[in-house]
């Protein structure tokens, strides 16, 4: 049958001029903010339209904005709306784009591809399978999300009353050599920027080193990760496993054990990444480098405090590092039962 008999298709629409928080806002590639205003319902899908993410698909619970880089996929009355979201990302619609420059995929494609008409009893059975996998993904999604607020609750409150600062050289020191790309073996875990959520302690992704082709520099868990290409995007995380970054990071190692949660904290708190986006090199692609950081000053409370926050700080990274491992389990078993349940 044709997948425009199960599934109503829409524009999005360009991003309201007043933001607010009532509403997610998704574009091609997912969440991208906030807004008052809503355009899609619940259980609703969105398919990135046009340029790099086109064909990604991603899912909506609640009400949302969708902008005009992405469509809204709803599903026809006696269709299961979570059965649609598994079936487009079954479909690998990337490969049905158009154009070569700007990729678009259009409502017209969509609605003429064919699909397997499949029962309403056979799609809610393979919903919830793959929607409780992906359901135990969100709720460590949101367990890292605590844990981040819970880090940085504390850090400000530990700073507010600071009488004194520390540099942050004093705190941590950047791991300068590189590897050339023949040293670095395909089964490496590799972050690049791309992999680093914005304002977000914790880096849960990475892929594989088989595509590196320039030098990267390596890195150990424990190590806290600076985005230092347009550092405004406030991409500052703790690594949990060791690899090789892009050298459009800074990988900076903690002087002292007791250290890395102070310096896990000042890194990504909001006037370092301020003042790292005032004094990077360039103006349209900004760059930060170690000197910028290391001499910058940030609140400091003393040792005693520095050692109790990373008591504080160490437990919750220990939760959120289980709760990534875990994640990227399930992501696995979701990926390869999808196949099987949506044929």
């Amino acid at each position: 049958m044709a997948l425009g008999d199960l599934v109503d298709f829409a524009n999005g629409k360009p991003h309201p001029a007043s933001d607010g928080i009532a509403y997610l806002t998704y574009g091609a590639n997912g969440v991208i903010g906030a807004s008052d205003h809503c355009n899609a319902e619940g259980r609703t899908s969105v398919i990135g339209r046009v340029g790099s993410y086109c064909g990604a698909v991603h899912y909506s619970p609640d009400r949302c904005w969708v902008t005009d880089n992405a469509i809204i996929a709803t599903a026809r009355e006696g269709v299961n709306p979570r059965y649609v979201y598994y079936l487009l990302k079954r479909l690998d619609l990337n490969r049905f784009r158009i154009g070569s420059g700007q990729p678009l995929l259009t409502q017209g494609i969509l609605r003429r591809l064919t699909v397997r008409r499949v029962a309403r009893d056979e799609q809610d059975s393979a919903v919830a399978v793959l929607g409780a996998l992906d359901d135990k993904i969100a709720a460590n999604g949101r367990v890292a999300t605590l844990a981040d607020d819970l880090v940085r609750a504390r850090y400000e409150e530990l700073t507010a009353g600071a009488t004194t600062s520390i540099r942050i050289d004093q705190l941590g020191s950047p791991v300068r050599s590189t590897v050339a790309a023949k040293r670095i073996r395909p089964d490496e875990n590799y972050i690049a920027l791309e992999h680093m959520p914005k304002r977000h302690l914790w880096l849960a992704s990475w892929t594989g080193a088989s595509a590196v082709t320039s030098p990267k520099r390596r890195f150990q868990p424990g190590d806290v990760l600076f985005g230092r290409l347009r550092p405004y995007f406030h991409k500052v995380g703790l690594a949990f496993v060791g690899g090789v970054a892009s050298t459009d990071i800074l990988v900076v190692r903690p002087e002292r054990e007791t250290h890395r949660g102070w310096l896990l904290a000042a890194l990504s708190s909001d006037d370092v990444v301020a003042h790292a986006s005032a004094v990077g090199d360039g103006t349209r692609m900004p760059r930060a480098k170690w000197p910028d950081l290391a001499a910058y000053e940030v609140p400091w409370t003393g040792d005693g405090d520095a050692r109790r926050f990373d008591e504080f700080v160490r437990p919750l990274a220990r939760r959120v590092e289980a709760a990534v491992h875990e994640n990227r389990t399930l992501a696995d078993l979701r990926d390869t039962l999808l196949p099987t349940l949506i044929p």
